[in-house]
């Protein structure tokens, strides 16, 4: 059935069930009673995420595309350092909280945004990669650039998957350039993943560089409180917009190492993987 619908609308359908998703008011459920304002919002994230992987997964599977997904069993883990290339990105962000007193950290608090990114990565590559890659790959793979455009429409389906964050952030030179770099990372998962034939070493990767980056809004770090009612200061758009050109230059190296990368990758090897 997946065969007969266009990549690209399915892309779309994903979109939509993802936001509809995100969207769920889950936070009616869950009272502030019995957890902290910190706590809900991963909790709820997390639920979310639980959610996205269980249809990407089932997606994937439903695919039959075993090896294009990086779940066959048929083939073995090879380049396993490509999946160490992004570790640059957790050491930068374990140095946004070094020399802070980690003392006062609620180790709940701690599991809970691990297990929130974890499932934010397990959801996010097995849509966007397991799922989505493996069908763009069939569609193109025929072409003088299958490769290559079989990797870089998900990652721009990726890329406008963060797009959603404008309904809870009106910082837009921010969000665009989440969305940018989210295709530079997209990218260079496609590619690893096609290189190294696993999936869920990429989701665990991408789970750890969230949880990195994420690890100094723990309360309680360095003076940080659990609210999250205090109003935000006014920020000019030049500072919103050399704020956001940061992370682009972080996230580019990437991009650029997949466009290597894709050079070695053969088409015949590929077009084996498919059905298999």
């Amino acid at each position: 059935m997946t065969n007969k619908i266009p990549p690209f609308l399915l892309g779309i359908v994903m979109l939509a069930v993802i936001a509809a998703i995100m969207q769920l008011p889950l936070d009616k459920i869950i009272t502030t009673s019995h957890f902290s304002g910190f706590q809900i919002e991963y909790l709820i994230l997390g639920a979310k995420m639980l959610l996205i992987f269980s249809i990407g997964l089932i997606l994937v599977l439903k695919l039959s595309e075993k090896a294009l997904s990086g779940i066959s069993l048929n083939y073995k883990w090879s380049f396993k350092y490509l999946n160490l290339i992004p570790c640059y990105l957790f050491l930068l962000g374990i140095v946004t909280f070094m020399g802070k007193d980690l003392s006062s950290i609620n180790i709940f608090n701690v599991l809970l945004l691990l297990a929130a990114c974890l499932l934010v990565g397990f959801a996010e590559e097995f849509v966007f990669r397991g799922y989505l890659q493996a069908v763009f790959l069939k569609k193109y793979i025929a072409h003088k650039n299958g490769i290559f455009l079989g990797i870089l429409f998900p990652a721009m389906f990726f890329g406008a998957s963060h797009l959603l964050n404008f309904t809870v952030n009106d910082n837009v030179p921010q969000v665009i350039g989440q969305s940018i770099y989210a295709i530079f990372i997209g990218f260079f998962f496609g590619v690893v993943l096609l290189k190294t034939n696993k999936l869920i070493p990429l989701a665990i990767t991408h789970g750890l560089i969230n949880f990195f980056f994420l690890f100094g809004s723990l309360p309680n770090l360095n003076g940080h409180s659990d609210s999250h009612t205090a109003p935000e200061l006014e920020i000019a758009l030049t500072e919103q917009i050399l704020s956001s050109v940061i992370p682009l230059l972080i996230f580019l190296p990437l991009f650029l190492i997949g466009l290597v990368l894709i050079r070695n990758i053969n088409r015949e090897e590929i077009q084996k993987k498919i059905n298999v």
